[in-house]
This record gives structure tokens, sequence and C-alpha cells, in this order.
């Protein structure tokens, strides 16, 4: 590691080394496509321990929180009236919003992927003649459907907000496209976002999370080992212990643990993590250019025969904010159930730039009868949904995960 002589305010050594000091800003902080880099990595290490592939989060200093399990994944979507002409601050205020969508999925387990569990999909009724131009309406089968704006202010409340009726809701990640904007749609229904966090960092980094241990003694010397349940505790305060002279010291009451409750939602910005994998600069992408740049397909609501899945193109020129949330789950996935992020860009940017038939030359431009067949590199398949694909090993997928520390 290169170090510069100059040290930082904790007297060590600062590393200038071009990899890390790329992404910080005047020191140890992180710049902004600092934190949005690391968010992408976010995303992958949830995927993994999803999947129960990483079995000892600790060795990677992770502190999960205690409601981990809990959590849900949501998606929420939106299209806004494409000739409102009036200012930003005026748009994002009161948003004029033809239609919303959102998606509840399964999370992705050790053998099965993301699914779709159930989509709700609302055309605002006093907005049902706003279109948009050169593109058509969308109508999910047996999903879609007209109601009042404020019967959709309500079942809004009622899903993302931070309580339903008197009990506390599952915190959930609400994966969206434009994180900005979908904050205003939702505080335009009367949703509640002022305890959200950005990113999914505090999930996997609590403050104060740690592991039961319990303690055992050994031929007279003291040890600790983990607690055989993996059960994750808060930490809790404790009083000092009282002395007086000529009286046997007691310990005090140890005061309750102070209430502490999860977030409602952790959002993800999907259209962040995608132009932040492909080091774009910022552009005003649908969800529906997003997917498709992705080569990602929706799943169709109904099964065909022997109940297999039925996947559906994306169609750019319509607009249907139910099918545009059952994307972003997908486009999530795509990423995040992939290698990392560099890797991931250099191997989207050869797929997409070199065709087929160049494999070959690709591979060293091997010609004629006297070619041995097991000197040429056979690319690996690369389907739309990289879900699938057999990928190299990534930084997780080490074999000593087991081996002790």
């Amino acid at each position: 590691m290169l170090t510069s002589n100059k040290k930082s305010t904790d007297g060590k050594p600062r590393d200038r080394s071009k990899a890390n000091t790329a992404f910080t800003a005047g020191g140890d902080g992180l710049s902004p496509a600092g934190i949005a880099r690391s968010s992408f990595e976010h995303q992958r290490v949830f995927y993994r321990l999803c999947q129960s592939s990483i079995e000892k989060p600790n060795h990677y200093a992770l502190q999960l929180a205690p409601w981990f399990q809990d959590v849900q994944i949501f998606s929420f979507a939106f299209n806004t009236w494409a000739s409102d002409t009036r200012p930003l601050d005026e748009r994002q205020a009161e948003p004029r919003i033809p239609d919303v969508g959102w998606t509840e999925f399964n999370s992705p387990t050790d053998s099965d992927d993301l699914r779709a569990m159930s989509t709700s999909h609302y055309f605002v009724e006093e907005d049902r003649y706003l279109s948009n131009p050169r593109r058509k309406k969308l109508f999910l089968p047996d999903i879609s459907q007209y109601a009042p704006k404020e019967s959709i202010r309500t079942i809004l409340q009622e899903t993302f907000g931070s309580m339903q009726g008197q009990r506390s809701i599952r915190p959930k990640i609400l994966l969206v496209h434009d994180q900005t904007m979908a904050l205003c749609v939702l505080r335009s229904f009367g949703v509640d976002t002022s305890a959200w966090k950005t990113g999914i960092k505090d999930l996997l980094y609590a403050q104060g999370a740690r592991r039961t241990r319990e303690r055992d003694s050994i031929s007279g010397t003291k040890d600790y080992k983990q607690d055989r349940k993996e059960e994750w505790t808060r930490e809790r305060s404790r009083s000092p212990r009282r002395h007086s002279s000529g009286v046997e010291s007691r310990r005090r009451p140890r005061s309750p643990p102070s209430p502490h409750h999860p977030p409602p939602v952790y959002i993800v910005d999907v259209r962040t993590m995608y132009q932040t994998l492909m080091q774009l600069p910022f552009r005003d992408d649908s969800v529906l250019d997003s997917a498709k740049a992705l080569n990602v397909r929706d799943t169709a609501p109904v099964r065909g025969e022997d109940d297999g899945v039925v996947y559906e193109d994306v169609d750019p020129t319509s607009w249907c904010a139910g099918r545009e949330s059952r994307l972003l789950g997908y486009m999530w996935e795509d990423m995040a159930n992939s290698i990392a992020i560099d890797e991931q860009r250099a191997l989207r940017h050869r797929f997409s730039k070199e065709p087929i038939e160049d494999y070959g030359q690709l591979a060293g431009g091997h010609e004629g009868d006297d070619a041995d067949p097991n000197d040429i590199l056979q690319p690996a398949p690369y389907p739309s949904n990289s879900a699938s694909a057999p990928r190299p090993m990534g930084m997780f997928d080490s074999d000593s995960e087991d081996d002790d520390w």
C-alpha cells in the first residue's frame, strides 16, 4: 500500500493509492461517487446473505441489525405527466401522477431467486385523461384499476406507513427509480418518510448490534464462545456499582434497555445503481430505458403451460407503473446477484460491444483445421437474466470461509 508522509488526524499513515483515493474527498471521507459505489456493493452483500452463502458475517465486519431476518422487499414506481411545464419546485411539491404501482417480492434464498409475490397498480381517477405523447397506456389483467386519489392515498399510507393499526410493521427495503421524485410522490399521498433511511448500510452495519456470547472456562482460563443460536441483541447500559464501607457491595438493578426500533423503510435507488455500475453521467432515463439496457424482462402475472414462467419483453413505448415496479425488482437482482462492480461493468461492456462471431478472434485468432479446439477460449453464456448464469468467483466465494480465523 502506498502511504503518505503526512499522517491523518489519528496519527496513522494515510493511504494514497489511486484505487482508494479516487473515491474519497479530502481525506478519509467518501466522495459522492464513493458512497454510490459502496451502496452498490451493499446490495451484493445483502443478496449473498439472503442466499446464506456468507456463513460467518462477522468475518467481514458485518454487524447485522436484529431485525435483518424480518426485512421485506418492495418496489414502488410511478409515471409523471410529461406535458407538465410548471417549475421544478412546483412539480415536486404537487406532482401530476397518472398512475402508481408497487410490488412485494419474496426474498431470494439459497434455492430460489427473487420472485414477485403481489403487484398493485392504480390509475388516478381524477387524472385519467392525462396522457404521455408517443406512449400507450398498458393495463395488467386483473391488476390494473382506476381509483380516486383519496383511496390510493389511504392504501399507500397503510402499505408504507410506520404503523399498521397500533402495531409496528416489518421494515422494508423499497426499490425506486429516482429517489428524489419517488419521495415527493409518496409525500404527496400523505406517506410519512421522515424516519426512512437512504441505502441499507445501517442494516448491514448496525450500531450496537453484537452476537450474544456465552462464557466458558477451560483449564482455569476464561474463554468466550459464540452463542449457538446466533441471536442478535442490543447493547445495554450497566449502572455503576455502589460501594459503602462495612457493607457488602450491591449492584443496582440494571436499567431497562432504551427502545430501539427499525426504520420503516430502507430506500434504494435502482437508477443510481445502474448509472454507478456503468459509470454513466446523470441521465433522466425511465424505468423501461434502464430495464432494456440491462436486458431485463418481466415475468407474466399468469403462468404458462405446465405452470411454467412466461417472460415478457420490455416495450419502451408503453407506460404502466405496475409493470415498472416489477421490473425494478428484477433490475436490482440482475445487478446485486452478480460479480463485483468493476468486473461486472467490464463484462457487460464486453458482451454489449462484441458480436458473437468475433469470439474466435478474441480467443487467439485460430483458423483452419489445424487449430486445436482445446486451445480456444469458449465464452460463457450470458442470458438476459444474469442471476441464473454461472459467474466467476467473487469476494465472498472463498473456500476457506469455514476455517477458523
